[in-house]
């Protein structure tokens, strides 16, 4: 069985996951999509958004990406893998956080952190387009929804209700 590779690739994404889940989703990409062929691009990008879309942190698509390599067992052991080792890492770095509260390398280290973050989150913005942006129709969805969200107030929740009835108006069946 294959469950100690899911272990390997999520355990070490938990604890490179600095600024939240889309840091790490370049990485996840690479080794679910590009080396494992677990998932096609498509795919990876269709569990991304049933994450996003549940409660809950957005990587629990690592339980979905279990599930499709090893079934119930599979979930549970990528989930695990995924949020575990984060939470013991975080549980130990709180406690030197708080023993260093006056120390003036806190601020610059944040300040540090921001950027390389943010970076991240675009590749794994770039990269999850390439997946769920596979024709003119798709691309338009998805630049009204950015306008719509960036232009606005509304609720980012109905502006992306209202993109996925688009789409099941545009793609019945898929």
């Amino acid at each position: 069985m294959i469950l100690w590779q899911p272990v390997g690739i999520f355990a070490v994404l938990s604890v490179l996951g600095f600024g939240g889940g889309n840091a790490i989703l370049p990485q996840m990409y690479a080794d679910v999509v590009t080396q494992h062929h677990w998932l096609t691009a498509a795919e990876f990008a269709r569990f991304y958004a049933l994450a996003r879309l549940s409660p809950g942190p957005a990587m629990t698509v690592s339980a979905l990406i279990g599930y499709a390599v090893a079934g119930f067992s599979g979930a549970v052991v990528a989930a695990t893998a995924m949020f575990v080792p984060a939470a013991v890492v975080v549980f130990g770095l709180a406690h030197a956080w708080d023993r260093f509260q006056e120390h003036p390398w806190r601020p610059i280290f944040v300040r540090a952190l921001v950027p390389i973050v943010l970076g991240l989150s675009w590749v794994g913005t770039i990269i999850l387009g390439r997946g769920a942006l596979d024709g003119p129709a798709t691309v338009i969805i998805a630049l009204i929804a950015a306008a719509v969200m960036l232009g606005t107030k509304l609720n980012p929740a109905l502006v992306v209700v209202v993109a996925g009835v688009a789409g099941a108006f545009l793609f019945p069946g898929s």
